[in-house]
């Protein structure tokens, strides 16, 4: 039963209140001294007083009040308010909490706790931040919420907030087939996105999980360090400009592809626990090794229950090896491993894996566990 909403949140309420003129400024008259004097508990007595449909209770509470008018929330108990990271974004997040506790509209009977978060960076005064890390920050809030009440649970309002916030709302719920409202201020109801069969190439993550990886961590690369890298790729990174040189980052739409996998394929039941009989030492070569190599592997190797062994494979491309991360190749997974010096090698992980899915998953998990750069 989807019961939950997850609702996006911008300042149409403040912006309201704060423009009201001529008769809309004497009819809510009390509300905007209120509101001019920052008395945000008697702004919500005022609100309260009334027509949610009114559009000076902003675009929040219009789209809210019309999905249960319209029976799209019937059944609604849980409220997440996401809001920018500004003080406007705190007090639209008090005042919503504040409003929809108070169970203002009518129908609303079953509302039972309301929450707000704020996301970090979502804000305007620097956008290469917000296009950055506020808007992927908006996902990994979007993907704590699903992971942990489930997607059937959960209908997205992506009507407030910036219009960038509001597409990432709509594209992620369409990833994770999460039905989204909206409610444009000139349209007389609320429309519905329904679930679409998006989906994503996830070999793609297993080819460059190590590379994505980096990126996740806040890692950026410049045009020339990208030259080779594919296409499909490159629609997951955004151009920024840092120290007056333009670089690559992870964008929100990388973001979600990776939160959107890591939904998808949440538990270690996606590789099975390889028996005691079936697990073997690590082996390696007679080269030599980058300091504190072997020792890497086996804690690896020893940690890690799907993992049958691991070992070292010959020398290739070793200036490339940045630090410790894990990707895929020809369907084997490989892991990397660079010493202080610089010196890196490579080795191979083997496990009970049979398709991309599944090995795309082992590299993510290790990645998450154990990939850093250095």
């Amino acid at each position: 039963m989807r019961n939950r909403l997850i609702s996006t949140v911008g300042t149409s309420l403040l912006n309201n209140i704060r423009n009201l003129r001529g008769e809309d400024a004497e009819k809510y008259a009390s509300l905007k001294k209120h509101a001019d004097d920052g008395n945000w508990g008697q702004v919500k007595v005022e609100l309260l007083k009334i027509d949610p449909s009114e559009r000076v209770c902003g675009a929040e509470i219009n789209s809210i009040a019309d999905a249960v008018k319209r029976a799209k929330l019937a059944q609604l108990e849980f409220i997440e308010f996401l809001v920018s990271d500004t003080e406007d974004g705190r007090i639209m997040g008090n005042l919503l909490e504040n409003y929809f506790t108070e169970r203002a509209i009518e129908d609303l009977e079953t509302l039972q706790n309301v929450k707000v978060r704020t996301i970090e960076d979502l804000q305007d005064e620097k956008p290469a931040r917000f296009k950055v890390y506020g808007l992927r920050n908006l996902v990994r809030e979007l993907g704590k919420i699903v992971n942990q009440c489930g997607a059937d649970t959960l209908v997205i309002d992506a009507t407030g907030g910036y219009k960038a916030q509001i597409a990432v709302a709509v594209v992620f719920g369409q990833a994770l087939s999460i039905p989204v409202l909206y409610r444009h201020e000139k349209f007389s109801e609320i429309i519905d996105f329904p679930p679409m069969p998006i989906t994503f190439e996830y070999d793609l993550l297993g080819k460059n999980a190590d590379l994505l990886a980096e990126f996740e961590r806040g890692n950026t690369l410049t045009r020339s360090e990208i030259d080779d890298l594919d296409e499909k790729v490159r629609v997951l990174l955004e151009e920024i400009e840092v120290d007056g040189e333009n670089v690559f980052a992870l964008g929100a739409v990388g973001q979600i592809f990776l939160t959107g996998f890591r939904l998808r394929f949440p538990h270690s039941r996606e590789l099975k626990e390889v028996t005691e009989q079936a697990k073997s030492e690590p082996s390696f070569t007679d080269d030599h090794f980058p300091h504190g190599f072997k020792e890497f592997v086996r804690k690896v190797w020893s940690e890690t229950p799907w993992i049958k062994t691991c070992h070292s494979v010959p020398y290739e491309r070793q200036k490339a090896i940045k630090g410790i991360s894990f990707y895929v190749r020809e369907r084997k997974l490989f892991g990397t491993f660079r010493d202080k010096d610089k010196f890196g090698a490579r080795f191979e992980i083997l496990t009970d894996a049979e398709g991309e899915d599944q090995l795309a998953w082992a590299a993510d998990q290790l990645n998450q566990t154990y990939g850093s750069s250095n």
